[in-house]
C-alpha cells in the first residue's frame, strides 16, 4: 500500500524493484502453461473472446514490457516523493514524523491482509473464474474487517499506555482505508497474475503527485499534525478511484462472472498464503520494530530525528540498487552449479558494493553537519550524530542485499527467513537494552549490530557452498575508510 512505502521510501526502494523482477520470474516459471486464461468451471463460465485472444501475446514480451513500466513507476514514485518530502520536512516537526512512524508500526502489526499472502495464493491457483475471485474477495474483506476490529480494540490500550491520541487515529484511519481497498483487491490480483503492471504503474505515478496537494495545504495552514496522514490517505483513496475506473473500463468481463465463495478454496488459499505472509511479516517487523522500541522508550520527537537519520543513511542503497540489485538473484541462479563462475560473480558484486558504498557513506559522513541543516532545516540538527552512526549500515546493507540475492538464487529461501528471525532477535534484545542506556544513539548502534551479526551468520552458512575471500575484497576499502575518518576527526579536534 502507498502509505507503507511512504514511511521509509529509501530503505524500501530496493524491495520495490526486486519485487517487480521477482514477480516476473515467479509468474513466468510457475504459470507458463496457463497464464492469462479463464478456465471453464462447473457452471460453464468462460472469459469473453477478447480475453482469450490476449493469450496470444508472448509471455516473455509481456513480462519485460510490464516489468519496465513497474520499474519506471517505482523510480518516479521514489524520486518525486523524495523531492516532495524535502519540502514537506521543512514545514513539519520531528514529533509529527515520530508519531507517524510509531503509528505505522501498529498499522503494520494489525494489518491481517498483508500477512495472509492471498495475492500469492491466488496467483498460484492459476485459474481465474467466479469461484476464485469470489473467494479472494470474501477473504480480503474479512481480513480487512478483522484488522479494523483489532485496531479499534487496541485503541483504549494504546491510550492507557500513554501513547498520543493522534497515534490510534492514524492507525484506525489507515486500516479503515485498507478495508475499502480490499473490495478491489481481486482486480489488482488479476492484473499482477497476468503480468499487466502498466495500468497499476500509470495510476500510481499520477496519484503520487496529487496525493501531496492536501499534505502541503494542511502544513501551510497550521494543520501539520494531519499532513502526513492526509498524504497517505489521499494516496490510497486516489489509487482506489483510479483502479475503480480502470475496472469499469477494461475489466468489466470479470464483473459478468458469477462470483461465489468456496470454503474449500478458501482453506487452500490460506494454507498457501500464510507461509508467504509469514516471511513478509518478519521482513516488516525487521523494518519497523526499531521505531516501536525507540518511540515507546524515548518518545516520538527522538524517534522523528532517528527516522530522518535512518532514511538519509539509505541514500547509497538507493543509488547502488539499479547497478547491483536488479540481476543478482538471476545471475546466482544461473551459475549455482558452476562454482568457479559463481565465486567470480560474487566477488565482483561484493567488490563493487564496497568500493561504491564506502565513498558515498564517507561523503555523507563529512558533509552531514552542513547537509542536514541546508536540506531539511536547522531543527533537524540532532539527527546528525545518529546519521553518522547509521552510515555504517549504508556500507553493510548492500552487502546484506547481495547475501539475500545469493541465498534465494541458490535455492535457499528458508535460510533468509531463519536469518531474518535471528536479526530480529538481535535487534529486539540489543535495541531495547541500548535504547534504555543511550536513547536513539543506542538504537542506531543496535541496528549496526543487527546487520553485522546477520552477515556473520550468513557467511558461516555460505562457507560450505561457496569459498569467498573477504580479506582481498574488503581490507583495502575498510583501511582507507578508517584512515580517512581518523584523519578527519583529528583535523576537527585540532581546529
Amino acid at each position: 500500500m502507498a502509505h507503507r512505502a511512504r514511511l521509509r521510501e529509501v530503505i524500501l526502494c530496493d524491495s520495490i524493484t526486486s519485487r517487480c523482477y521477482c514477480s516476473i520470474r515467479f509468474a513466468t516459471d510457475q504459470f507458463r502453461p496457463r497464464m492469462s486464461t479463464f478456465a471453464p468451471n462447473q457452471e460453464g463460465e468462460t472469459s469473453p473472446p477478447e480475453v482469450q485472444h490476449s493469450t496470444e501475446e508472448p509471455l516473455a514480451y509481456r513480462a519485460v514490457h510490464s516489468g519496465f513500466w513497474a520499474i519506471i513507476s517505482s523510480y518516479w514514485t521514489i524520486g518525486f516523493g523524495f523531492l516532495a518530502n524535502i519540502a514537506l520536512i521543512r514545514l513539519l516537526t520531528p514529533e509529527i514524523y515520530g508519531e507517524f512512524a510509531l503509528a505505522m508500526f501498529f498499522a503494520m502489526l494489525f494489518d491481517l491482509l498483508s500477512k495472509s499472502g492471498l495475492n500469492f495464493a491466488f496467483a498460484n491457483y492459476r485459474t481465474i473464474d467466479g469461484e476464485s475471485l469470489g473467494t479472494l474477495l470474501a477473504l480480503s474483506v474479512l481480513m480487512g474487517i478483522g484488522s479494523l476490529l483489532l485496531a479499534a480494540l487496541a485503541t483504549p490500550a494504546l491510550l492507557a499506555a500513554g501513547y498520543a491520541p493522534s497515534i490510534p487515529l492514524i492507525i484506525v484511519t489507515l486500516i479503515g482505508i485498507n478495508l475499502i481497498g480490499a473490495w478491489l483487491w481481486p482486480f489488482t490480483a488479476v492484473l499482477e497474475t497476468e503480468l499487466h503492471f502498466k495500468p497499476i504503474a500509470l495510476i500510481t505515478s499520477g496519484v503520487t503527485v496529487l496525493s501531496y496537494v492536501p499534505a502541503f495545504w494542511l502544513a501551510l495552514n497550521g494543520l501539520g499534525q494531519y499532513s502526513l496522514l492526509s498524504q497517505a490517505a489521499s494516496s490510497t483513496l486516489l489509487t482506489l478511484l483510479g483502479m475503480g475506473i480502470y475496472v469499469l473500463h477494461a475489466q468489466r468481463h470479470l464483473l459478468r462472472l458469477r462470483w461465489r465463495y468456496s470454503g474449500t478454496l478458501a482453506r487452500q488459499f490460506l494454507r498457501f498464503g500464510l507461509t508467504t505472509g509469514l516471511g513478509n511479516f518478519i521482513a516488516s517487523l525487521l523494518v519497523h520494530i526499531d521505531n516501536f522500541i525507540l518511540g515507546t522508550l524515548a518518545g516520538t520527537t527522538t524517534l522523528g530525528y532517528y527516522d530522518r537519520a535512518y532514511r538519509i543513511a539509505q541514500w547509497p542503497s538507493l543509488l547502488l540498487n539499479p547497478i547491483i540489485g536488479r540481476t543478482a538473484v538471476f545471475t546466482y541462479n544461473q551459475l549455482r552449479d558452476d562454482q568457479t563462475r559463481l565465486r567470480r560473480s560474487t566477488m565482483m558484486v561484493l567488490w563493487t558494493s564496497a568500493n561504491l558504498s564506502i565513498p558515498l557513506a564517507l561523503a555523507l559522513f563529512f558533509s552531514a553537519p552542513e547537509l542536514v541543516p541546508l536540506v531539511f532545516g536547522a531543527q533537524w540538527a540532532p539527527a546528525i550524530p545518529l546519521l553518522r552512526i547509521l552510515l555504517i549500515v549504508a556500507v553493510l546493507r548492500p552487502i546484506w542485499d547481495n547475501v539475500w540475492s545469493m541465498l534465494v538464487g541458490l535455492g535457499l529461501p528458508q535460510r533468509v527467513i531463519a536469518l531474518s528471525l535471528f536479526q530480529l532477535s538481535v535487534l529486539v534484545i540489543a535495541g531495547t537494552l541500548l535504547t534504555w542506556l543511550a536513547s536513539a544513539t543506542g538504537m542506531a548502534v543496535a541496528v549496526v549490530l543487527m546487520f553485522a551479526c546477520g552477515l556473520a551468520l550468513a557467511y558461516t552458512q555460505l562457507k560450505s557452498r561457496l569459498t569467498i575471500d573477504l580479506r582481498d575484497t574488503f581490507v583495502g576499502p575498510l583501511a582507507a575508510l578508517t584512515l580517512t575518518v581518523i584523519g578527519y576527526l583529528a583535523l576537527c579536534a585540532s581546529s
